[in-house]
């Protein structure tokens, strides 16, 4: 493993209880869900611009995880931390990575997933352009990530 560490902009730590865990005894696929989607509304909610424009009339901010591994893979952790950061800008959409890293457990290993974001035309479905204003709030999110995962 290389000495690189990535900057994460959200950062939240859970415990691990029994609900969180499947019949086998592993982390379900349904806490994975549950922590994911807490990371990506944490980091939506660093985006006031963002979420401005999607209360515009006719507009509606949509989030798709484009990638989720299973909970299994996390094994049986005390606790596990989850981190988000946009990795991936586009025009019209940006992707955040979210980090599930277990601790305390049988495996060390973390598991990634992606969230893709978008404005939508809701009569229409189209993807609309995030403009500059939005990629500033972005950017500025990203500069001053300071978590560590």
């Amino acid at each position: 493993m290389s000495g690189i560490m990535t900057k994460w902009a959200v950062l939240a730590e859970y415990p691990v209880s029994e609900q969180d865990l499947d019949a086998a005894g592993v982390v379900s696929d349904e806490a994975l869900v549950r922590w994911v989607d807490a990371a990506r509304q944490a980091y939506l909610d660093g985006c006031p611009t963002l979420a401005a424009a999607g209360r515009e009339p006719g507009v509606a901010l949509r989030h798709r995880t484009a990638a989720l591994p299973s909970g299994a893979l996390l094994g049986r952790p005390a606790d596990i931390v989850v981190t988000a950061s946009a990795k991936e800008f586009r025009p019209a959409s940006f992707t955040i990575a979210v980090r599930v890293r277990p601790g305390g457990g049988d495996r060390e290993m973390p598991v990634n997933a992606s969230c893709v974001i978008r404005l939508e035309d809701t009569a229409t479905g189209e993807a609309r352009e995030l403009g500059n204003e939005i990629r500033d709030e972005l950017i500025a999110l990203e500069q001053s990530a300071s978590h560590y995962n």
